[in-house]
């Protein structure tokens, strides 16, 4: 399916997919992602070899950036502010934030959560022609610097917030 409709003066197209997916992995916590999301994604984007979790948990592929060292993520850190890792190193990153500040504060003890300071985050580690995909309650605006690539809705079951997962792909020096 495709979604048609005029964004910033532009008519577009974007394609749409659908995918009905069962509740989270075990060990089950607050902010997993539902079963098989990740691997699905990974293999939709064409398996891209460097991938980063600026908001790890327990991701299971790629390099996680988490506030909490339980997780044992590759760099304890903060989402908003990638100082430590270079431009255009990731051919995806995948932005999983808390959905509000209530849910960042409550659940995690986390910062308010500011999305054009992350996903600009997420958009200069990506490499050029690579993917940010921003999985979340509601469809996130396009971040600078990207083209819209696909969204994927993702429906986890009856009584449950379907998650909506924008992926753009960032321009190179040629456009995309």
């Amino acid at each position: 399916m495709e979604a048609r409709f005029v964004y910033e003066g532009i008519n577009m197209t974007i394609p749409i997919e659908t995918w009905v997916l069962p509740r989270p992995r075990k060990p089950y916590y607050p902010g997993s992602f539902l079963l098989f999301f990740e691997q699905k994604l990974w293999k939709l984007l064409g398996k891209p070899e460097k991938v980063l979790h600026p908001f790890g948990g327990y991701a299971e592929i790629g390099d996680r950036v988490d506030l909490n060292e339980e997780t044992n993520p590759t760099w304890i850190g903060d989402a908003h502010n990638l100082d430590f890792i270079s431009d255009n190193v990731y051919d995806l990153v995948l932005c999983d934030p808390p959905y509000n500040d209530k849910l960042s504060e409550e659940m995690y003890d986390a910062p308010k959560i500011h999305y054009k300071k992350y996903i600009s985050e997420a958009v200069r580690v990506c490499k050029p022609g690579g993917f940010v995909a921003s999985y979340h309650w509601i469809w996130t605006t396009k971040p600078q610097g990207t083209e819209y690539y696909k969204i994927v809705v993702v429906l986890p079951g009856q009584h449950h917030r379907p998650r909506i997962c924008c992926i753009f792909q960032k321009e190179n020096n040629n456009g995309i």
